[in-house]
């Protein structure tokens, strides 16, 4: 997803452009294959709220019919510090009892005040990967063991869970697995609970159109994972406990996965990305699990970043310097 974005964008500024892919584009041993991702405003750091918004513009510009409007509805342990960073960020946003959130999302139920963000919803995934790739030449199978090394005006590099083979970064990759339930309509809103004082677990959903609705556990699988394994194996014990999560939160889809998969989390120590230059090279990378939502933003900002352009004042948190300065 950061790498077509950023070979677009670079595209948009009149340059040729060349993307080194070493498996292929979508690849289910990547992070950014599948039918869909949230995307959203709340956050709660206003950094990432006003970055959301930018990124909802870029999306926009890049294609509408890739968001499904569907809106957020959020609950548990600290969500009110979301609604107060959409305040100060002029976002739009509204507190529900369970019963209004109830009417919007029949099949789930609620238990306390619940956070609606109409501007919310999902990324048709692999549709926007297809959309980013028109027009960009894609060189597949090609594993550049060195970028510093290549030949061209401006290198951008955004290697996902390799990310750690290329730089002294302290990240590493995380299995992220989920599931896909039947029992809702595609015009759902997605989901987060944040957990509580019982369970402490944040868990997630979003429609998936023409699958189910996906719902997930975040970080239920600690890494470090290998990126170069060829596998991406799915544990049953990670199924049972969503299951059974399902059945309690989201008692009106059908408990019974329709399916499940895993895919990788390039993590890093304090979840922020890395967007910065390390030897005149251009990296992006360090998802921990959020980025998808920001892809087009992150692709134009690697790419002004390249010809020397300054970076929005948000962006001084992904500064890779930051984890030598943890060191020191």
């Amino acid at each position: 997803m950061i790498g077509l974005s950023a070979a677009r964008a670079l595209r948009d500024d009149g340059f040729a452009v060349t993307v080194y892919e070493q498996h292929s584009v979508g690849t289910r041993l990547g992070s950014s294959p599948g039918r869909s991702r949230i995307y959203r405003t709340s956050y709660r750091h206003d950094d990432y709220c006003r970055l959301a918004r930018r990124a909802i513009d870029e999306w926009m510009r890049l294609d509408p019919a890739l968001l499904l409007r569907n809106g957020l509805l959020e609950h548990g342990r600290g969500v009110d510090q979301h609604a107060a960073v959409l305040e100060r960020c002029g976002e739009q946003y509204s507190w529900l009892e369970p019963a209004e959130a109830e009417r919007l999302f029949p099949e789930a139920r609620f238990s306390g005040p619940v956070l609606w963000t109409p501007d919310a919803g999902a990324v048709l995934a692999d549709d926007a990967l297809a959309r980013l790739r028109l027009g960009v030449e894609v060189v597949e199978g090609a594993r550049i063991a060195d970028p510093s090394q290549l030949e061209a005006d401006a290198v951008v590099v955004c290697p996902g869970s390799w990310l750690s083979r290329l730089y002294d970064l302290p990240v590493y990759g995380q299995i992220e697995q989920v599931c896909f339930f039947r029992g809702a309509p595609d015009s759902r809103p997605s989901l987060v609970d944040h957990g509580g004082e019982r369970d402490d677990r944040f868990w997630y959903g979003v429609v998936s159109p023409g699958v189910g609705y996906k719902a997930a556990q975040d970080g239920a699988r600690k890494g470090p994972f290998d990126p170069d394994r060829r596998d991406r194996p799915v544990l049953s014990e990670v199924v049972d406990d969503l299951r059974g999560h399902v059945a309690e939160a989201l008692p009106g889809l059908i408990p019974e996965p329709v399916h499940q998969e895993a895919c990788l989390y390039t993590v890093t120590p304090d979840g922020d990305f890395i967007l910065d230059q390390i030897d005149g090279v251009v990296v992006c990378g360090g998802d921990s699990g959020h980025a998808f939502k920001f892809g087009p933003l992150l692709g134009r900002l690697c790419a002004d970043l390249a010809q020397g352009r300054p970076l929005p004042p948000e962006c001084d948190r992904f500064r890779a310097d930051r984890f030598a300065k943890a060191v020191t």
